[in-house]
């Protein structure tokens, strides 16, 4: 499953951005509570100590919102990078299977992700201990969250890159994927909104069941858990970025497997690929300059330049983006 050899090639090549993850996830969780005492003493020296409390409240945004961060970059580093400098080839020609190579890749970068924020978590802990604030909230919900959504981004960009022939295609095939449920439901929707003249929400038995519907459609959609707004709602919430992570784990490593690799420098290593997307980033072209143009003068003639509009800006990325090899 994971060859110690190709660990040993993965470490050497990628060894200053991991051994950077590492030190960043460690200590985003500790320098979080140590920059809640720091502004809690700053407070004492200058004002009442009545007026100042020392709370730790993980519900207001700290340094760990960002630990996704690092899961993209190791993923980028990974796949993207290594096609985009054509040292995937090398790395393919050695003796081990395409399942070998993705699995040492995979895994490496989510053991960094995951053991790095239990040791960062641990000495968080330690100083809650030491520090003893008034109250903590959040703390152990949103720690093990942010583990789950780090290595749910770090599934999602690497099933991208096992896609993909490059490292631009990789991050824009990633983000593409983490609003697609929004593209594919709130775009159409609000085309046909304005198309017919009718308000979606009224069709529904009370305003709160619209709203209920929305918030919850609204966490199948990836991007949605950079905000930490699940904070305060279910604590069985993070089952979802967790089967999204098995997702994008098996799709990245069906897909690293059955494609080919002399595509390097092209979109998609799978050609198969190119006219489907190229159909959808027009399709979403038109839906979505045609709402910002009806929304920017509240009229159908700027609905339709807007689609116009939307049809050549999504011909042309989409040929320019897709259809053309990158060099490396």
């Amino acid at each position: 499953m994971v060859d110690r050899g190709l660990l040993y090639r993965e470490w050497k090549q990628n060894q200053v951005v991991i051994l950077l993850s590492i030190v960043f996830l460690v200590l985003a969780n500790p320098l979080s509570i140590v920059n809640t005492y720091l502004s809690y003493q700053g407070c004492l020296a200058h004002q009442d100590p009545q007026y100042c409390d020392f709370i730790v409240n993980y519900r207001v945004s700290n340094l760990i919102d960002i630990n996704w961060v690092p899961g993209v970059i190791l993923a980028v580093s990974f796949m993207g990078m290594e096609r985009s400098k054509g040292t995937m080839d090398f790395i393919l020609s050695l003796p081990y299977n395409r399942s070998q190579i993705f699995q040492t890749k995979f895994w490496l970068g989510g053991f960094v992700i995951v053991l790095s924020q239990l040791i960062g978590f641990l000495l968080a802990w330690l100083l809650i201990l030491v520090y003893n604030p008034e109250h903590v909230y959040f703390f152990e919900h949103s720690s093990i969250g942010v583990i789950v959504i780090s290595f749910m981004a770090f599934s999602l960009v690497m099933a991208a890159g096992a896609l993909t022939g490059n490292a631009f295609a990789q991050l824009l095939t990633a983000f593409s994927a983490a609003i697609l449920p929004y593209l594919i439901i709130a775009l159409p929707v609000g085309n046909l909104e304005v198309a017919f003249g009718v308000n979606i929400w009224e069709m529904f038995p009370s305003p709160e069941a619209y709203v209920s519907l929305v918030s919850n459609l609204t966490y199948l959609v990836p991007i949605s858990y950079v905000e930490n707004g699940w904070l305060s709602d279910s604590k069985y919430l993070l089952l979802i970025p967790a089967v999204m992570s098995i997702l994008f784990y098996l799709i990245g490593l069906i897909s690293f497997k059955k494609h080919p690799s002399e595509r390097n420098g092209h979109f998609f290593l799978w050609n198969r690929l190119d006219r489907p997307v190229q159909i959808l980033v027009m399709a979403f072209g038109i839906l979505g300059f045609g709402l910002f143009g009806y929304s920017a003068g509240q009229s159908m003639i700027g609905y339709i330049l807007g689609m116009i509009i939307g049809a050549v800006v999504g011909f042309f990325v989409s040929y320019f983006a897709i259809n053309k090899k990158m060099k490396h």
